[in-house]
């Protein structure tokens, strides 16, 4: 009876234990959705988060000035921090909750020379932003993503709070760009690495350095039109795939009064990044941009000529306005043809290709040629 009471006595703890468990993990599946990391005041703006050092480090993008021509979009060092339960429900499922928080911490490029030897090194501290996933709060943005910033253009403090950017700004360049839910995570190997691995697994202990998911990216989609192009429309170029190439093929863009004069390194993934091109625009475009337009006319074109490394014509980017609103980019068609003599060799067309828009974001309605052309 001892022996018999001493083996039930057992079962009902492994029993109990069980259950323990399974309460255990219910509450960390409650407790992804429940804990928040951030707080909106009533006006619906963000604010500032607090103690974000102490979350996950997910590490430090660069993308210097002195690599894009002297005018990089995002010239600052990024320390970039993740609130812990998203953190913890990324290894578990792989992918981001709602409530999830990511803070990006600017910081100026300083020193490039070290005892070490030459690089990029970090100065002060310039400024703070914010992206946070919430349905409740922005049901109506893309993926229920919204982009905030705290930084004061002129130094000194940080903002209490932060208003969302306008979707344009930041969402269609996450969207068409980034590997995992509107965030770069191909460019985070922290994250790659923790990606579904398991809630109580710890990635960094691995003893493998190199993860299969690191080599992953896929552009599907990125190239497609999103929106319709007008039919019936008369501007300067043809729309239409076949009369486009002849006209390029012509040469008739090389009349526009506004050219540059020499060939000069990409900034944008035309063929390849840091390859010759030369840019002309139309007369509409030039007025626009004379008067520092925020916005430009219908009827605005710019062609881009695209070389290869041995400076041999290798196909034409256009983008030409055609609406009176620009429409986060869905107001612009946008073409690029990678061979001079193959038409067929088309990598977009259409209107609001979003691989496209994504980097003509952060220009003037679209346009990031530097304007008086050299």
């Amino acid at each position: 009876m001892n022996i018999m009471f001493k083996k039930a006595n057992k079962i009902l703890m492994l029993m109990a234990f069980a259950a323990l468990m399974i309460t255990s993990c219910n509450n960390t599946k409650e407790s992804y959705q429940d804990i928040a990391y951030f707080a909106m005041n009533e006006q619906g703006d963000l604010e500032r988060p607090q103690d974000y050092r102490t979350w996950i480090y997910v590490g430090t993008p660069v993308t210097p000035n002195d690599m894009n021509g002297g005018k990089a979009a995002f010239p600052e060092f990024h320390n970039v921090y993740i609130d812990p339960q998203s953190y913890d429900y990324w290894k578990a499922k792989g992918e981001w909750r709602e409530g999830t928080i990511l803070v990006k911490e600017l910081i100026s490029v300083d020193s490039k020379i070290a005892a070490s030897g030459n690089g990029y090194f970090m100065g002060e501290f310039i400024g703070l932003e914010a992206t946070i996933k919430s349905k409740k709060h922005f049901p109506n943005e893309p993926g229920n993503w919204a982009y905030f910033s705290f930084t004061n253009p002129k130094g000194g403090d940080l903002a209490n709070t932060g208003k969302a950017f306008a979707t344009a700004q930041c969402n269609s360049c996450h969207n068409s760009s980034a590997d995992d839910d509107f965030v770069f995570t191909q460019h985070y190997p922290v994250l790659i690495a923790a990606k579904g691995i398991g809630a109580n697994v710890t990635p960094e202990n691995a003893a493998s350095r190199v993860s299969a998911e690191a080599k992953a990216y896929s552009d599907a989609g990125k190239w497609d039109a999103m929106a319709p192009t007008p039919e019936n429309l008369t501007l300067e170029i043809p729309l239409d795939k076949e009369a486009l190439f002849k006209y390029l093929a012509s040469g008739k863009y090389r009349s526009y009064k506004n050219q540059e004069k020499e060939l000069h390194p990409s900034l944008g993934p035309h063929q390849k990044l840091g390859l010759p091109v030369k840019v002309f625009i139309n007369d509409i475009l030039a007025e626009s941009l004379d008067k520092n337009n925020d916005e430009h006319p219908l009827g605005s074109v710019i062609v881009k000529e695209m070389y290869d490394k041995d400076e041999i014509p290798a196909g034409w980017a256009v983008m030409a306005k055609t609406h009176d609103t620009s429409d986060g980019g869905n107001g612009w068609f946008w073409y690029e043809v990678t061979d001079s003599k193959d038409a067929t060799k088309i990598a977009a067309i259409g209107n609001g290709v979003e691989g496209c828009v994504s980097c003509h974001a952060s220009g003037r309605d679209m346009v990031r040629t530097a304007y008086p052309l050299k």
